[in-house]
């Protein structure tokens, strides 16, 4: 008995003294500590016109590593996926006869790639890196390109337009 009394005393003397500390006034914020900033990052954009259709992808991420920075792009349980591999670490514009572009629509689908078969060296399209925000680790431009598979005898074609990433987070390897 003596316990719980002795418990139930402990207890309001516990709240009596958050309450009383708790008395409206505030403490001073540390100015260094910025609560609401003005500017923040925009969202994480990934889109491109696929053959007039829009695709935009759920998950994006990229890395600078080697010179180079790997940037990868999906969406959906298929896992239709991009991959842009720029040969350089800075702002400009980089011609795919140099850097690749890759999609696919699926796991098991086949490659779409900015190589063309039958010349290898001969310009499909363009990657231009416009910003590269290394406070925020976060890069944004824009691309666009001509898609080709080679399954044999024929080669395929797609058009990609319009492609645009934007506030892309990187990592540095």
């Amino acid at each position: 008995m003596r316990k719980i009394k002795f418990i139930k005393i402990f207890l309001t003397v516990v709240t009596f003294s958050f309450l009383s500390s708790c008395n409206g006034d505030n403490e001073p914020i540390d100015p260094t500590i910025i609560l609401n900033p003005q500017g923040s990052i925009l969202p994480i954009v990934f889109k491109v016109g696929v053959n007039g259709q829009t695709y935009t992808a759920s998950q994006v991420s990229a890395i600078f590593v080697g010179g180079n920075i790997i940037m990868s792009a999906s969406r959906g349980t298929e896992q239709e996926s991009f991959q842009i591999d720029i040969k350089g670490t800075s702002t400009g514009t980089y011609q795919t006869n140099t850097s690749v572009i890759g999609y696919r629509s699926g796991i098991a689908q086949p490659l779409f790639s900015s190589v063309n078969p039958s010349d290898a060296l001969s310009y499909t399209g363009r990657i231009i890196i416009s910003s590269i925000n290394t406070v925020n680790k976060r890069i944004s431009g824009n691309f666009e390109f001509t898609g080709y598979n080679n399954n044999g005898n024929i080669t395929l074609t797609k058009e990609f337009t319009n492609g645009v990433f934007t506030n892309i987070p990187y990592t540095i390897n």
